[in-house]
């Protein structure tokens, strides 16, 4: 048996194992900083070429080491990628978490600038239907009924469908229909 593993470790290029060791410690640390730094991946794709250098001196050194190599690195990575993953789940900086409050939900740019029904503004750019329009409290897109408007005419708001504010010229608009 003593002879078996002399023999072993005889074949072994020492100085290849301990540089296979090395890259698969920088693989590590490479992908451990991945999850620390934001470098859009190129510290991934650093820490895979590691981990494929030390596969290949584990190999230069040895058959059986290259083999022990092969079967760590995997394990390695699905075990630091999970953590990783579970370590940015639970951190309150990295991923906002969502949460519903009262003011959830559709909120159209009209509200912010105070357009509702029978508003006057002025059209800011031609409107071909669709065009710009400046209002009291702001401009905001919006979409003539029938025909088109130039700029500088006026308009009077008819209705908000959704987050479509439709406009008529306001000359012709009747405030009766």
């Amino acid at each position: 048996m003593d002879n078996l593993v002399l023999s072993a470790a005889a074949g072994v290029d020492w100085p290849s194992l301990w540089l296979a060791v090395g890259l698969l410690v920088l693989a590590v640390a490479l992908l451990v900083l991945e999850l620390f730094v934001v470098s859009f991946g190129i510290l991934l794709v650093g820490s895979i070429a590691s981990a494929l250098g030390a596969i290949h001196y584990a190999f230069a050194a040895h058959d059986a080491a290259g083999w022990a190599m092969a079967a760590v690195v995997p394990v390695l990575a699905v075990g630091l990628g999970r953590w990783g993953l579970a370590r940015i789940r639970r951190s309150r900086t990295l991923v906002p978490k969502s949460e519903i409050t009262a003011e959830a939900g559709y909120h159209h740019h009209a509200q912010a600038v105070g357009v509702h029904p029978g508003a006057t503004g002025v059209m800011v750019t031609p409107a071909r239907p669709s065009g710009r329009a400046r209002f009291d409290g702001g401009e905001c897109d919006v979409q003539v009924q029938s025909g088109s408007l130039g700029r500088g005419e006026k308009v009077t708001v008819l209705h908000i469908d959704g987050p479509i504010v439709f406009v008529a010229p306001a000359e012709t608009h009747n405030t009766t229909s």
